[in-house]
C-alpha cells in the first residue's frame, strides 16, 4: 500500500520540480533589464476608455511610443472613483464611503496640502489588516527624502479632492501643490465651472523643480459625469469630446515642456455607463520613448495589471522599490492589440453569463426529462426515444468542447445565437460519434478525451482558448487570470475520472498501478501547479476523488493505517505546494501571494481571506444558477436509488468501473464544495459528468425486478 500511494505523488513531484526549475529560468530571463530612474508626473483622467484614447490625437500618439495597460479596478463593497484613487495610492484593497469624499486645506505653518477626511478613513478601516497601508507612497516619499506634490481638483456640486489620496501620507499631508487656483467659470460647461489647463500648466512648471511625484487632477470628466443625468445624450457627448480636447491639449503641454523621467496618463475608474455596459478595464499609458504593454505577476497577462499593482510600480519609476509585480514588456502596435484585447474580453464576458445560464437551465431540464424517462419507462421508451435520449444526453457533455473550440469573441453576436451555435455543433458531433462508434461507452470515453485533450493541451501552451471561453474566467471581474477556472477545473475532474472508468470498462480489467499513478498524477499537475492550471482548490478536490478511484479499483483496504499515510502524503505534498510557491520557484499563484501577505501583515491575512471565501461560498449559492443544477443532479441519483428498485443497483453491479468513477466523482465534487471559494461551481460542473454518463447508461437499461 504505502508503495502504490508514494508512487502517486513521486511521479508529480519529479515533474513539478522540472516545470518548475524551468519556469524560474524563464522568469529570470523575463524580468532581467536595467532601469532608470527619475520625477514621475501622474495625470488623472477619470471614467475613459481604450477607446476615449483613440479621439484624443496628442495623447494617441504618445500611446503609441508608451507602455500601455488595461487596469482591473476590483475593489472590495460598492465600486467608486474615490475608493480607487485610495486603493492606488495604498496598493491595498481599502475601503472608503461617499462622505470622505472630502476637502483638501493648506497648512498655514509648512505650506502642504492636507486631505481633511483622512482620519475618517482610517476608522472606517480600522478592522482591516491593510490599515498601515493607507498613505503608502507618500510615507515611502517622505521616507526618502523626496517630494510629493498635487495639482487640480476634481469639485462638481461637492468638493472632491480624491485624487490626494494617490500621493498623500498616512496623515493625509501632501509636500507641496495647490487645489483651488485651477479653476475657471464657464456658462457652456455643465455646473459652470471647469478646469483652466493653462493655469494647471503653470501650475506644473512652478512646482516641477521641487518635486518628486506629481499628480495631476484634470478634474473635467468627473464633473460632466455628475452632471450626466441632466443632459440628453447628444450634449453629454458634445461636451465630452470638448473634455478630451482640451485633456489632450493639456499633455501635449506637460510632454513639450518636459522635466519628467515617466509621464503616466491613467483613468483610475469606468464610467457609469461603461460600468452598466461590462467594459470596466480602465487605460493606463506610461511614456517614457519605449512602445509596449505592462505585464503583472499577479494577473499573467500581457496588457492587464490590477489597480493594486500600480503603487510600488510608482515607487519602482522613482527609485525608491527595487522591485514590483509589474513589468514592461516591448511590443509593436501596443495600442492597437489592447484594443482588440479590451473587445475581446468585453465580448466574452457580456456573453458569459446568459450564456451559461441557458447551458445551467437546459441541464436541469434534459436531466429532469431524461431522468424521469430512464426511471419511469426504461425499456419502454422505445428505440427511437432511446436513442434521441442518449445522443441529447451526449449534447449535454459536448457542450463544453464547444465552448472552449468556439470562442465567443470572434464574432459580435448575440447570446442566443452563440447558444444556438454551440448547441449545434455539439449536436452534430454527438451524432457523427454515435453512428460511427455505436458503443455507449466508447462514445462517453470519446467525448471526455476530446475535452480532457483540449483542455490540456490549451493549459500546457498558454491558455488562449480558455481565456476567450465563457466558462473561462473573466479578468473584468478579477476573481482570475490565468490558470484553470472553477468552471473546467470541476468538468476537467469530472472527465478524467469519466475516462479512466470507461478505459477499464473497455479493457474488461483494471489498468497498472504505474499507469493509474502517473495519469492521476499528470491530471493533479494540470490542475494544481502554479505554472499549469493553477488551481489549488481543484487540484485538492481532484486528488481526494483521484486517491478514493485507486483505492477502490485496486482494492485498498480502508483501514486506519493506509487512510493516514494517504492523509500523510497529501499533506507533504500540499505542504511542498506551499513552500515551492512562496518561495517563488515557479510563478507565484493565488496561495503564495496569501503565504507572502501572510509574512508581511499576519495571520488577520488569513482569517480576512476564509471569512470572505466562506461569505462568497453562500452568496455564492444563493444566487448562482449552479446551485440549482447541483441539486437537480442529486434529487434525480437519488430518485433513481428508490424508483424504480434496484435500477440504480443493477447499474452499479454491470459497470464496476464506472461505479468507481462516480463515487470519486461525488467526492471530489464534495472535496471542491468545501476548499473552494466558488465551491459550488466546481461540485455542479464534475457532477454533470457524473449525471449524465449514468443517465445514459440507464436509458433503455432495465431489469425486471
Amino acid at each position: 500500500m504505502n508503495k502504490s500511494l508514494i508512487a502517486f505523488f513521486s511521479i508529480a513531484a519529479l515533474s513539478a520540480a522540472i516545470i518548475a526549475l524551468q519556469d524560474v529560468k524563464a522568469y529570470e530571463i523575463f524580468a532581467s533589464g536595467e532601469e532608470e530612474y527619475g520625477k514621475v508626473v501622474m495625470i488623472v483622467g477619470d471614467y475613459l476608455d481604450i477607446k476615449d484614447i483613440g479621439r484624443m490625437e496628442s495623447l494617441y500618439r504618445l500611446a503609441g511610443n508608451s507602455r500601455v495597460a488595461l487596469i482591473n479596478n476590483r475593489q472590495p463593497g460598492k465600486a467608486d472613483a474615490a475608493k480607487s484613487k485610495l486603493i492606488i495610492g495604498s496598493g491595498k484593497k481599502l475601503e472608503l464611503d461617499a462622505d470622505m469624499v472630502s476637502e483638501g486645506r493648506r497648512e498655514s505653518l509648512t505650506g502642504s496640502l492636507v486631505y481633511t477626511g483622512i482620519n475618517r478613513i482610517k476608522d472606517r478601516n480600522a478592522d482591516s489588516e491593510y490599515k498601515k497601508y493607507i498613505g503608502y507612497i507618500g510615507d515611502a516619499i517622505n521616507k526618502k527624502g523626496g517630494t510629493a506634490c498635487y495639482i487640480g481638483n476634481a469639485d462638481a456640486e461637492k468638493p472632491n479632492k480624491s485624487s490626494m489620496l494617490i500621493a498623500a501620507d498616512s496623515s493625509g499631508e501632501i509636500d507641496s501643490g495647490e487645489t483651488e487656483d485651477a479653476i475657471i467659470e464657464d456658462a457652456a460647461f455643465p455646473g459652470g465651472k471647469r478646469t483652466d489647463y493653462d493655469r494647471l500648466a503653470e501650475l506644473y512648471k512652478q512646482y516641477l523643480p521641487a518635486s518628486s511625484f506629481i499628480v495631476i487632477e484634470t478634474g473635467d470628466m468627473e464633473r460632466l459625469e455628475a452632471f450626466k443625468g441632466s443632459m440628453s445624450e447628444e450634449a453629454w457627448q458634445s461636451c465630452k469630446q470638448d473634455v478630451l480636447e482640451r485633456i489632450d491639449g493639456f499633455v501635449k503641454k506637460i510632454v513639450s515642456y518636459g522635466g519628467f523621467k515617466t509621464l503616466v496618463f491613467i483613468s483610475t475608474y469606468p464610467s457609469k455607463s461603461n460600468a452598466e455596459a461590462g467594459n470596466k478595464l480602465t487605460p493606463i499609458v506610461v511614456y517614457e520613448g519605449r512602445e509596449g504593454v505592462l505585464y503583472s505577476n499577479n494577473t499573467r497577462r500581457s496588457g492587464i495589471i490590477l489597480n493594486t499593482d500600480i503603487a510600488d510600480y510608482v515607487l519602482c519609476k522613482l527609485g525608491y522599490l527595487t522591485e514590483c509585480a509589474v513589468e514592461e514588456l516591448d511590443k509593436k502596435a501596443s495600442l492597437n492589440a489592447l484594443r482588440y484585447m479590451d473587445m475581446s474580453i468585453l465580448r466574452t464576458s457580456v456573453l458569459r453569463t446568459p450564456v451559461l445560464t441557458y447551458y445551467a437551465v437546459s441541464v436541469i431540464a434534459v436531466l429532469g426529462i431524461l431522468f424521469g424517462a430512464a426511471v419511469f419507462l426504461g425499456k419502454k421508451a422505445g428505440h427511437f426515444w432511446s436513442g434521441f435520449g442518449i445522443i441529447t444526453a451526449y449534447t449535454m457533455l459536448s457542450i463544453p468542447i464547444a465552448f472552449l473550440l468556439i470562442p465567443a469573441s470572434y464574432t459580435d453576436w448575440g447570446s442566443a445565437e452563440y447558444s444556438v451555435l454551440t448547441a449545434a455543433a455539439s449536436a452534430v458531433l454527438s451524432i457523427l460519434l454515435h453512428l460511427t462508434l455505436r458503443n455507449r461507452l466508447k462514445v462517453i470515453l470519446a467525448i471526455c478525451l476530446l475535452l480532457q485533450a483540449g483542455l490540456a493541451a490549451d493549459i500546457l501552451t498558454g491558455g488562449e482558448l480558455i481565456k476567450k471561453s465563457v466558462l473561462g474566467y473573466d479578468p473584468i471581474i478579477g476573481a482570475r487570470f490565468y490558470g484553470i477556472g472553477n468552471e473546467y477545473a470541476g468538468m476537467f475532474i469530472g472527465i478524467s475520472l469519466m475516462v479512466f472508468g470507461c478505459v477499464s470498462e473497455l479493457r474488461g480489467r483494471r489498468c497498472g498501478k504505474a499507469a493509474a499513478a502517473a495519469y492521476f498524477s499528470f491530471c493533479t499537475l494540470l490542475l494544481g501547479l502554479t505554472s499549469l492550471g493553477a488551481n489549488f482548490g481543484g487540484a485538492v478536490a481532484g486528488v481526494f476523488g483521484y486517491l478514493l478511484a485507486y483505492f477502490l479499483v485496486f482494492d485498498i483496504k480502508f483501514n486506519r493505517r493506509n487512510i493516514f499515510t494517504g492523509a500523510l502524503i497529501l499533506g507533504s505534498a500540499a505542504a511542498a505546494l506551499f513552500i515551492a510557491d512562496s518561495l517563488g520557484l515557479a510563478r507565484q499563484s493565488h496561495m503564495g501571494a496569501l503565504i507572502k501577505d501572510t509574512r508581511a501583515n499576519g495571520v488577520g491575512v488569513i482569517t480576512s481571506v476564509i471569512s470572505r471565501k466562506i461569505s462568497m461560498n453562500l452568496r455564492l449559492m444563493r444566487y448562482t444558477i449552479w446551485t440549482k443544477v447541483l441539486l437537480c443532479i442529486i434529487g434525480a441519483i437519488s430518485i433513481m436509488f428508490y424508483k424504480p428498485v434496484k435500477q440504480m443497483f443493477y447499474i452499479f453491479n454491470r459497470y464496476k468501473y464506472l461505479k468507481y468513477s462516480w463515487m470519486s466523482i461525488a467526492a471530489s465534487a464534495a472535496a471542491g464544495f468545501a476548499v473552494n471559494d466558488s465551491g459550488i461551481v466546481v461540485a455542479a460542473t464534475a457532477m454533470i459528468f457524473m449525471a449524465f454518463t449514468m443517465l445514459i447508461m440507464c436509458i433503455g437499461e432495465g431489469k425486471a425486478v
